[in-house]
């Protein structure tokens, strides 16, 4: 038999050629011309594929030296098919479509470029919204390669001044790898780390080292490869999965960054894979499933486990045999081998050995837990009610069949109903539920002003989830388990200008700076006007601000300024002064 280091250069040598074919066949890299988007070296704080929040991170993000303002340039020719302003999400984005079939995306961006900005501000004033979107076609926002479009920012649900870089294949919007295309590069000589290993036992009946519960092992470096830290053995008998927590990293940068591929051998052969290539947003909350999602609620680290599923429709597994989970009817050694890859073939190798046990006859009382409560199956309609509370669950909600538990907590000393634990926050969702709540008492000048608000635990605070009435019930649509229950909210916005105040002549500045508030369920709607013509304020929620830069509306002499801001539950606050310019 082949020694594990013989074994692993064989299998890199064979995995570098099979990928760099695959990859040939998948993306046509050779047909696109492309340039970088920006004129400094690329050092990305986020990489292809990351696993983030409920989603696999579609693009990279590349640094802008800590700020806003760097330029960004068309990576080739084409046309400006799709723009939006939010004030979540890519902030403000430039979706641009090209001759070879693929689509560039760049977003977090502080502004467009003169051609665009026009475009998009017309717009916006025509709707009086800041948040739009469009789809200019194909003749009306050309742009030619090396074009200045936009500089970098921090727009959206960025939590930091960097660019947000995609490309996706035209026909099926599926983002691809850009590390794979020629001039979007980066230097990168560093293997990815591997830093934690899980076993999970699968039923009552499963023992690792003695015990039916998930063992975690400490990994190290050693030498070329990695190693359990210190020396560990595992034993184990029944069915079991595995889970691996390890990141990827660059030269001239700390960040610990996603990987790009995983591959596990079980006694010389391969038996799990995981690529990213490309993906898909209809299948990206199945990163929910792909990681060992309790561990990342309670530690907020995410390991990628081997186990598929049922109910798991993510297309980037490679090669897995018998849905990632792995039994022994023997009571021999066995050898496993991770091979964790980025983009660029840096490879890390982690061998361990596991000594399969014959089977133990007792079972666990975890096993008897765990079967208490109504049984789901994931493939059908799962609906749950008692006299106050109603759910409803479509099929393919869930990624597995379970029992589903159910609990009435006392309510909360500012509640209209008792607290009700939706099973809870450890499992995850795919799909919108129902939630239909009867409170105890309905006074009725607080109908209006009640909701259904959430929190995974009690001692966190609660949030809006909904407000909808149907007849006596409260409804709302969410993708939580965890508690529930019904508040009100009769606390108006916030309002506090910041660089200005009634009388005061602002003829020496060029903005106007309002910051707002809402501390319970949430901004809903703001307008603000100017001697009653409606003006473009743009929303930072990251800093609650609102900034008027001036404009053709601001006039000489006295200017009267208003603005209204309404939350989620219909409560307003209305600010007015007269101020000179």
């Amino acid at each position: 038999m082949m020694t594990a280091r013989q074994l692993s250069i064989l299998y890199l040598v064979v995995f570098l050629f099979t990928t760099l074919r695959l990859v040939g066949q998948r993306i046509d890299v050779a047909s696109a011309d492309f340039r970088s988007p920006l004129d400094i070296p690329l050092l990305l704080s986020g990489t292809f594929g990351e696993l983030r929040a409920n989603h696999f991170h579609a693009g990279i993000d590349i640094k802008t030296q800590g700020a806003e303002g760097e330029k960004v340039f068309a990576i080739a020719d084409g046309y400006v098919s799709r723009i939006k302003v939010s004030t979540g999400g890519y902030g403000k984005v430039i979706y641009m479509t090209h001759p070879s079939g693929f689509v560039s995306v760049y977003g977090h961006l502080k502004q467009f470029n003169d051609s665009i900005r026009k475009f998009v501000r017309n717009l916006q004033y025509k709707k009086e919204s800041y948040t739009v979107e469009a789809f200019p076609g194909k003749n009306e926002l050309k742009v030619k390669k090396g074009e200045l479009i936009a500089l970098s920012g921090n727009t959206g649900g960025s939590d930091g001044p960097h660019l947000h870089f995609e490309i996706r294949e035209e026909a099926t919007q599926y983002p691809l790898n850009p590390l794979f295309f020629n001039n979007i590069t980066i230097k990168d000589q560093v293997s990815p780390r591997i830093s934690l290993l899980a076993v999970y036992p699968l039923g009552g009946l499963t023992l690792i080292n003695g015990k039916n519960d998930t063992a975690y092992f400490t990994v190290e470096k050693k030498g070329k490869d990695y190693v359990l830290s210190p020396h560990r053995e595992i034993s184990i008998s029944g069915p079991f999965s595995l889970g691996i927590l390890t990141y990827d990293q660059m030269n001239g940068a700390t960040n610990k960054n996603g990987i790009f591929s995983v591959d596990l051998l079980l006694d010389e052969e391969k038996v799990f894979g995981l690529e990213m290539d490309k993906l898909s947003f209809a299948t990206t909350r199945y990163l929910n499933s792909l990681i060992d999602y309790p561990y990342y609620k309670r530690k907020k680290r995410r390991l990628i486990r081997t186990q598929v599923d049922t109910n798991n429709r993510l297309f980037n597994y490679r090669g897995v045999n018998n849905n990632g989970i792995y039994s022994f009817s023997d009571s021999l050694p066995h050898l496993f081998q991770y091979v964790i890859s980025d983009v660029y073939e840096n490879r890390s190798v982690f061998s361990f050995r596991v000594e399969s046990q014959e089977r133990q006859a007792a079972e666990s009382k975890k096993g008897h837990a765990e079967n208490n409560g109504t049984f789901f199956r994931f493939s059908r309609e799962n609906k749950i009610s008692t006299p106050h509370i109603s759910l409803t669950f479509p099929a393919n909600t869930f990624y597995r069949s379970f029992y589903f538990q159910l609990k009435t907590l006392p309510a909360e000393e500012f509640s209209f109903t008792p607290v009700f634990e939706v099973h809870n926050p450890f499992t995850p969702a795919q799909k919108y539920f129902s939630v239909a709540i009867t409170p105890d008492s309905i006074p009725g000048k607080l109908k209006d002003k009640m909701y259904i608000a959430y929190t995974p635990d009690a001692d966190q605070a609660y949030y809006f989830m909904g407000a909808k009435w149907k007849g006596d019930k409260l409804t709302a649509k969410s993708r939580l388990l965890g508690k529930y229950a019904v508040l009100a909210d009769t606390i108006p916005p916030e309002i506090s200008t910041v660089n200005f105040y009634p009388g005061k002549n602002v003829s020496k500045q060029h903005s106007l700076k309002v910051r707002i508030r809402e501390k319970q369920t949430g901004i809903k709607s703001y307008r603000g006007t100017l001697n009653g013509h409606w003006i473009l304020m743009e929303y930072n929620p990251k800093k609650n601000l609102l900034t008027y830069n001036y404009d053709e509306y601001i006039r000489k002499g006295e200017n009267t300024f208003k603005l209204v801001v309404t939350d989620l539950l219909g409560n307003e606050t209305v600010y007015e002064a007269v101020i000179v310019y």
